[in-house]
């Protein structure tokens, strides 16, 4: 944890992930979807695909974040 959030503090995108899984999971801290979203948006604005899903399934699921689901 305390690596990964240094990392990520330093704005290294997989960093920022990994922490958002771990506050998503409440993985070696409190579960958190809030602030599970906001590392997983740090690096979905970076590119990283993975935190995008991630981000996503967020959204869908209405964890940590407002519903948003996509219009068809």
């Amino acid at each position: 944890m305390k690596w990964y959030r240094k990392s990520a503090e330093q704005g290294n995108a997989m960093a920022q992930d990994n922490l958002g899984v771990m506050y998503h999971e409440g993985e070696g801290v409190t579960r958190n979807y809030a602030e599970a979203a906001k590392w997983f948006r740090k690096a979905a604005e970076q590119g990283y695909a993975h935190a995008q899903y991630d981000l996503a399934v967020m959204y869908h699921e209405g964890k940590g974040v407002s519903r948003d689901e996509p219009k068809r």
